[in-house]
């Protein structure tokens, strides 16, 4: 966990630096962004519900016509059912910093959050994330009736850090977070994001509910159905800390308007974000983002390759 150490290390150094920092008058928020419909991308909904991260290959392919089911009718449907699930979900207020987005791009998320526009046919353009996220939903129900967790869907709220969130399932001393994954994308190990989301939880179950966790097992289920792969791993106070300490510098941004720089974010989060070009003009003070190291690279590069030529 050497990297991870070395990750959230760069957080102690901007959260002391923001302690120093005084904040800007800014222009108000209106003449700095268009506002729309609250709205997320489809590659963020799919892989930071990390329940939901697959995406068939074949979705696409060529398929038989039939004269009683319009697979364009039925695809149509699923979309609008994610344009009006999203909204409901966005059409109440929020004063809590969610679990998942304390391992997400803080820019990412405070773009989100202020409701930045983007385009809304590019964002639902992939309509089976509607059976992905039911498939997933079923799965998470099956395990924990079968299992029979002492706790299963517990909300967790830390009023200290003003972050909620929903455990999959706690017995005795250990936490259950269980991911449908793709049977190819299981390797070695976990992915990062899920051991420090069940790091959240515990860090907050321990600290302010006086449980005792001290395990933290993430149960993997191929969405082919044909195997489990569970991962026991330990409680880390210090890099838990380090996680949820990124609420704060989230809340107080969204209240005073002020973009925070993009702690947290990562070559795919730059990949698939829409709010990419507002991120390019939003230039930050402290964190670089993950595409403008890249560029820089470039330019070092070409620099260094011309030196060479000249020498």
């Amino acid at each position: 966990m050497t990297n991870l150490s070395n990750e959230y290390k760069k957080l102690l150094d901007y959260l002391e630096s923001q302690k120093q920092r005084k904040s800007p008058v800014k222009e108000p928020l209106e003449k700095k962004i268009e506002k729309s419909e609250p709205i997320n991308e489809t590659k963020k909904l799919i892989e930071e519900s990390k329940i939901h991260s697959y995406v068939p290959g074949d979705s696409y392919k060529k398929v038989p016509d039939s004269k009683t089911f319009s697979l364009q009718k039925f695809e149509a449907m699923m979309r609008s059912k994610l344009i009006e699930e999203h909204k409901k979900s966005q059409s109440y207020e929020r004063p809590y910093i969610s679990v998942t987005e304390l391992t997400n791009c803080l820019r990412q998320c405070y773009y989100y959050r202020m409701r930045y526009n983007v385009n809304l046919n590019k964002l639902y353009n992939f309509p089976y994330l509607y059976l992905i996220q039911k498939v997933g939903n079923t799965i998470h129900s099956v395990v924990q009736e079968i299992y029979g967790f002492a706790e299963v869907e517990k909300t967790v709220v830390s009023e200290k850090f003003k972050v909620k969130g929903r455990v999959d399932g706690v017995q005795e001393t250990f936490l259950y977070e269980i991911k449908s994954i793709d049977s190819n994308k299981i390797a070695d190990s976990y992915v990062k994001e899920h051991y420090l989301q069940g790091l959240v939880y515990a860090f907050i179950l321990n600290t302010e509910y006086e449980y005792k966790i001290d395990t933290i097992t993430i149960i993997y289920v191929k969405r082919d159905l044909k195997g489990i792969v569970p991962f026991d791993l330990p409680v880390d106070y210090k890099m838990a800390e380090l996680v949820i300490r990124k609420a704060p510098i989230l809340k107080s941004a969204l209240e005073s308007h002020q973009i925070p720089d993009p702690f947290g974010a990562t070559k795919e989060h730059c990949k698939y974000c829409l709010f990419i070009d507002n991120c390019k003009n939003d230039k930050p003070s402290e964190v670089m983002q993950p595409f403008a190291i890249k560029m820089k690279k470039k330019v070092e590069e070409k620099r260094d390759k011309k030196e060479a030529f000249l020498l």
